[in-house]
């Protein structure tokens, strides 16, 4: 390896451990970044975190030539050939990081973004924000993986000098020569497109059957904002009418939220947690998770509540349509990914 490609191997690895540190721009295994090394493509491993990138081997080299070679016959569900005896698996967005024309590439679900992008007029609204100070471009909705790759590539034909790829209820792609272009570019994004939190921290009525929960094992969330999803009216109202807003949080805590409706019977509880959901929305107590909730699962549902709470009370979201959940749901591409990180407990 040249003394160029190590550098640009070490500036990635401490610029995902960054990023991977902060919530509002990373949630636990989500997001991937790569770089291009003649050719050879490393990639983040599925199920990894990006911010043990300096600590744990996350990346794994795949043939880059082989995938070029397939995406030049529009062949987008290729399957990417390790380059070494590496046993990690290669990210589901591999392909894409390969469309990539740039050496580094950059996919996150940064929540700034992410607030605009599931809104039913995001287009335009990432357009008055942000006009033309990045080459950007936005693609709607399609599967993770070979669809979305699909999609992108189309979408590219005008526009191929884009660095930026918007993803409608997904979250964004950056493209860049080096890591300071990247970690530019997104600075330029959060910066232009950052959100007014609607809500705040107000006191919370103590729970008067936080004894019952615990006995059926679970705890009242730690997290004080994130009860507010089952405290607060407008955002109960998300809960109830906009769950499946983005693929992790589905992937991660399921096709529909469990709620309980005011002075609810223990026997419902009874039935609930027999089934042991990660959370249950008690509506005007708060939000109570399972003892054995994920690291995961803790940080999908605080980016729904960091989501949802910048939005305006007329701002309406687009949700995933039931065949769209459930394509994520059965996909063995995301069991995987989850079965990998759920391995990882939550801090209780």
């Amino acid at each position: 390896m040249s003394k160029a490609n190590f550098r640009i191997e070490k500036q990635v690895k401490a610029f995902c451990a960054q990023i991977g540190a902060d919530p509002l721009l990373v949630q636990g295994a989500g997001g991937n970044a790569s770089w291009k090394d003649g050719d050879t493509l490393w990639v983040k491993a599925s199920g990894t975190w990006l911010a043990e990138a300096e600590l744990k081997n996350i990346f794994v080299p795949v043939n880059l030539s082989l995938l070029q070679a397939a995406l030049s016959k529009h062949d987008f569900s290729v399957e990417p050939v390790v380059a070494s005896s590496s046993e990690l698996r290669p990210s589901i967005e591999t392909v894409l990081h390969a469309l990539m024309p740039h050496r580094v590439v950059l996919h996150l679900h940064a929540v700034e973004i992410l607030a605009h992008v599931v809104q039913d007029n995001a287009k335009e609204r990432i357009k008055n924000l942000i006009g033309n100070s990045v080459r950007w471009i936005y693609v709607d909705y399609f599967k993770p993986g070979a669809e979305l790759a699909r999609a992108v590539s189309e979408q590219s034909t005008n526009t191929s000098d884009a660095d930026v790829v918007f993803l409608a209820n997904h979250g964004v792609v950056i493209g860049g020569e080096d890591v300071k272009d990247v970690a530019s570019t997104l600075r330029t994004l959060t910066s232009k497109l950052q959100n007014k939190k609607s809500q705040s921290v107000a006191e919370i009525s103590i729970p008067t059957r936080e004894l019952e929960f615990l006995s059926r094992g679970y705890a009242l969330c730690s997290d004080k904002e994130v009860s507010l999803l089952a405290s607060k009216d407008e955002l109960m109202n998300r809960l109830l009418h906009e769950w499946p807003i983005y693929p992790d949080h589905v992937v991660f805590l399921g096709a529909e939220p469990v709620i309980l409706e005011p002075n609810f019977r223990l026997l419902d509880l009874d039935e609930i947690t027999s089934g042991k959901p990660p959370f249950i929305f008690a509506c005007g107590e708060g939000v109570y998770e399972n003892l054995h909730v994920t690291g995961a699962q803790k940080s999908q549902l605080r980016c729904y509540y960091d989501v949802v709470s910048r939005q305006g009370a007329s701002a309406k979201l687009t949700t995933l349509s039931d065949k769209q959940v459930s394509e994520l749901l059965n996909w063995d591409a995301e069991k995987f990914r989850q079965n990998k990180t759920d391995n990882k407990l939550g801090a209780g």
